[in-house]
Formats: C-alpha cells, sequence, structure tokens
C-alpha cells in the first residue's frame, strides 16, 4: 500500500497558523461570519464554505489543510475562463488544488478511521464535495 500524498495547503493555512482571529473584516456572509466568529480557532481565509469553518478547529491538521485546499480547489473550479491567460491560471491551480484529492481524501480516511469524530466529519465533507462513493465510509456505532 502506497502512503497518501501530503496534503498541500494554501499559504494561507501556513499564514493564519499563529494569526489571531480577525474581528473587523467580515466576508458579506452574515452566516460565514458568525460561524467563523463561533470557531474557536484562526480560520484560513481559503476556508469559506460554513460547514467546513464549523469543523475546522476540531479537526486534526491533516484535514484542516484538506479543508483549505479543498476550498480553494471548488473555487478554481467555479471560475470562468475568459480568455488564454485566465484558462492557464485555472489549469494551474487545478493541478495544484485539484489533482490528487481523491486519493489524499482516502488517506485520511484510512488514518482517522477510529477516531468518531473526525469519521462523521470526513462524511460530510465527502457528500459535499463528491470526494469517493466507494469508500466504506459508515458512522461509528454506538
Amino acid at each position: 500500500m502506497t502512503a497518501a500524498p501530503a496534503v498541500e495547503a494554501p499559504a494561507a493555512v501556513e499564514a493564519t497558523a499563529e494569526a489571531e482571529p480577525s474581528t473587523d473584516l467580515t466576508s458579506g456572509d452574515e452566516e460565514l461570519d458568525k460561524a467563523r466568529a463561533a470557531a474557536g480557532c484562526p480560520v484560513p481565509e481559503d476556508v469559506y464554505d460554513v460547514d467546513d469553518v464549523r469543523i475546522y478547529c476540531a479537526m486534526p491538521t491533516d484535514v484542516q489543510a484538506f479543508l483549505a485546499r479543498e476550498n480553494t480547489c471548488q473555487h478554481f473550479a467555479g471560475e470562468e475562463p475568459y480568455d488564454d491567460e485566465r484558462r492557464r491560471e485555472l489549469e494551474e491551480a487545478s493541478a495544484k488544488y485539484c489533482e490528487g484529492r481523491e486519493k489524499i481524501f482516502t488517506g485520511l480516511v484510512a488514518r482517522h478511521r477510529g477516531d468518531c469524530a473526525v469519521r462523521e466529519a470526513l462524511i460530510g465533507i465527502n457528500s459535499r464535495y463528491d470526494l469517493d462513493f466507494d469508500l466504506d465510509l459508515k458512522p461509528c456505532e454506538g
């Protein structure tokens, strides 16, 4: 079995790892701003899905990095290639943040199989981003 590749997080993850949460910046999305305020730790701006923000601080660092990477992937996947330069930028971003995401996710599932809270979070992440329907991702019993 080969190990899953390391999760490369967007620069904002490293930049905010030790930063204080900003209380004066708002996203324009009240629900997102409330989730960030209640998160309990600094959440990188790259993480903008409200459900991801809500679970971010309770997750191990590898899952946090994946959340930032996946949110960045989703951001670029939704962009329009309005000219050749933008198309190249989007292709580069897709290669950097989107390629290999299923394999990385599968590695996270394997590493955190025994942690019910993380497992529940991974089930939600899988359903939000359609990462891998073939995984045996069932909630913990008990």
